[in-house]
């Protein structure tokens, strides 16, 4: 969150379409440019190793066609501004990478330019093995990779891959923050016409040392819900906020974002976004920020991520793991470890009149400090479900609550979690209820159904990262087995990768009895893209697609590995009317043959966006199986192939 003084003012889901329709252009293919700063030359040619350019002026002439790729020699360093001109197009991309051995080639700002690396009103470009720098000690706010777009509408194709990106000038003093700065920084401005990144990838990066932020994404076309304006260190004149225009299916997945001033990662005015498999490592070291937050988001997906490090800025404050901040809708926070957090594990806050809804499910927080929950303005709409949190006996950093309002959240719910808290801390109970949780040391809330017995963990508390969380398994004899509620369309695997078995155990890992294993998917329909394996995997932000022609009737197959009580069967599907399964039977498996349960259901799709919608067929009656198949008879495609998102089951 922002840059906010305190939670004790007033201030300030789960779908990404990551499978498209099936593209049918041809990749151009483009010519090859090399660059060398010592021995180019930009009299030469540029179009191989003997005739390399040498300076970035002579590549920010150049007008780059689709396919073409720069190359700057490996181990050479740029001083300056790398601004390049031209857009690649769908499939064939304008590419700057390396080439020889050696250390990446560094692109080094050196405090002389606002950013080192500025893609600028340009669509299809991939960033991929450069080193980006830009500092030499100032309190001038400096970014190192800038995509900056206006007034221009659509913006496709933007990748940013294998960068080193450090050493961002900026202001190292307590409480001094810019969201305007950043190791990397995608920015919409104007509001002539609605304008908005789509499909951009930041991945496998490592970004160091920003005295601002690590990741960040804002637009100015963000006015909904009673949140009119930016921030103000932005200084935008407030004539040019627009109406929202979300960017859609951003992925910010596989970075390493460590020691940074403020936020970690933080996507603002986004839809269907995913951050996954990320590190951020002491955040917020000079603000009280948050390791990951978004605001203005719709359906975000955060999963399996490492939060840790970040400092305690005093009670109420931020420096938490996670956050859903001003104007979040239809969040889901899952499969995530957060440790050693100086503010808490997670927190929840908006503004005017917009809600913050998200669903937090089987992640685990070992030795958060302050409120390991915040919930705050406007929260409306938490759902927190079998995770598990530790804090131990001699915590290292301030700790006063497990779960704290402010300002009257409502409607949040504790449910299935598993809470060894050998601080003592209390709980708030003004708009939160809870059932079902496992209590183990320290006072219990009004629960409906609490539990008190001995969870009986491995190693609680000896979490070495994010896959190494096994110490938090129930042995035999733990109360957590088994004594979990049924909540419908619970992901159906806990943190480890581990098959819910029903009923469910509490907390975020379950007990060896109960890990069969996760559910397995197959199909007779091929896979064009994506996997198989996405239907199963908890989260609607990845998905599969059959090859091209789809061979209907085919099958979609489930084995669960263990025995289930099916009553109803859920399809989530994007682009529906383009790929979605339109006529169905739905068979189990009784152990030798397989029983069709429902024969010829319709499903009917509103859309053909990248939206993530919902179709659920009921069973006559329920049945306990292991193995669940779809016979799809009929579907849609427009493209040739057919799709799916993810495939649960109640």
């Amino acid at each position: 969150m922002h840059n906010r003084r305190t939670l004790l003012s007033a201030a300030l889901g789960t779908a990404l379409a990551v499978t498209l329709p099936t593209a049918t252009a041809h990749a151009a293919a483009g010519t090859t440019y090399y660059v060398d700063s010592a021995a180019g030359n930009d009299s030469a040619a540029g179009t191989s190793t003997s005739t390399p350019w040498r300076t970035l002026a002579r590549v920010n002439q150049h007008v780059f066609q689709p396919g073409d790729t720069i190359r700057f020699l490996a181990g050479r360093t740029w001083i300056g501004q790398f601004a390049p001109k031209g857009s690649g197009a769908a499939g064939s991309p304008v590419t700057a990478t390396a080439y020889g051995t050696g250390a990446k080639p560094v692109i080094a700002g050196n405090n002389t330019v606002p950013s080192a690396i500025l893609l600028e009103n340009l669509k299809y470009w991939t960033l991929d093995g450069l080193e980006v720098t830009n500092g030499t000690g100032s309190t001038t706010w400096r970014t190192g990779v800038e995509v900056r777009a206006k007034d221009i509408g659509a913006v496709p194709g933007i990748t940013l891959r294998n960068l080193y990106v450090h050493k961002m000038d900026g202001v190292a003093q307590v409480g001094k923050g810019n969201i305007g700065s950043a190791g990397i920084l995608a920015v919409v401005r104007g509001n002539s016409v609605p304008t908005y990144f789509t499909g951009m990838l930041i991945e496998d990066n490592e970004i160091a040392d920003t005295k601002a932020y690590g990741i960040t994404t804002w637009s100015t076309w963000m006015q909904r819900e009673g949140w009119n304006s930016l921030w103000g260190e932005l200084n935008i004149p407030a004539a040019e906020h627009g109406p929202f225009k979300a960017s859609t299916g951003l992925v910010i997945r596989g970075n390493y974002v460590h020691d940074v001033g403020s936020g970690g990662i933080n996507p603002n005015q986004v839809a269907d976004t995913l951050i996954e498999y990320n590190t951020v490592a002491r955040p917020t070291s000079t603000t009280t920020n948050v390791g990951i937050w978004w605001s203005g988001a719709d359906r975000t997906t955060v999963q399996f991520n490492e939060v840790y490090g970040a400092r305690f800025g005093g009670r109420g404050l931020d420096c938490t793991a996670f956050d859903a901040d001003a104007s979040t809708h239809d969040s889901l926070v899952q499969y995530n470890y957060s440790h050693d957090n100086g503010g808490g594990f997670f927190i929840s806050v908006s503004l005017g009149s917009a809600p913050a809804s998200a669903v937090i499910r089987y992640n685990v927080s070992q030795n958060d400090g302050n409120e390991i929950f915040t919930f705050s303005t406007n929260t409306d709409g938490v759902d927190i479900y079998n995770n598990t949190v530790y804090v131990s006996s001699s915590p290292s950093r301030p700790l006063y609550k497990i779960a704290q309002s402010y300002h009257s959240p409502k409607n949040v719910t504790f449910r299935n979690n598993l809470i060894v808290n050998q601080a003592n801390l209390p709980y708030d109970t003004a708009g939160i209820s809870y059932h079902n949780n496992l209590y183990r040391g320290g006072p219990v809330p009004p629960d409906t159904a609490a539990i008190t017995g001995d969870p009986k963990l491995a190693a609680p508390g000896t979490a070495a990262s994010r896959t190494d969380l096994a110490g938090y398994r129930p042995l035999s004899g733990s109360a957590a087995i088994g004594a979990g509620l049924a909540i419908s369309g619970n992901g159906g695997r806990d943190v480890l990768g581990a098959a819910l078995r029903t009923p469910v155990d509490i907390g975020a890992v379950q007990s060896a009895e109960g890990s069969q294993g996760a559910p397995v998917a197959s199909t007779t329909l091929g896979t064009g893209q994506g996997s198989i394996a996405a239907i199963v995997d908890g989260a609607e932000a990845t998905s599969w697609a059959s090859t091209v022609p789809a061979a209907l009737p085919g099958n979609v197959t489930v084995d669960y590995r263990t025995t289930r009580r099916i009553s109803s069967v859920t399809l989530a599907t994007h682009f529906g009317q383009g790929q979605g399964f339109t006529r169905v039977d739905i068979q189990t498996w009784d152990g030798s043959v397989w029983t069709t349960r429902l024969s010829d259901a319709t499903l009917a799709w509103g859309s053909n966006t990248s939206t993530v919608e919902r179709r659920t067929l009921t069973l006559p009656a329920p049945v306990d199986t292991t193995r669940v198949r779809l016979v799809v008879k009929a579907a849609n495609t427009r493209w040739g192939n057919v799709a799916l998102n993810e495939l649960t089951v109640a």
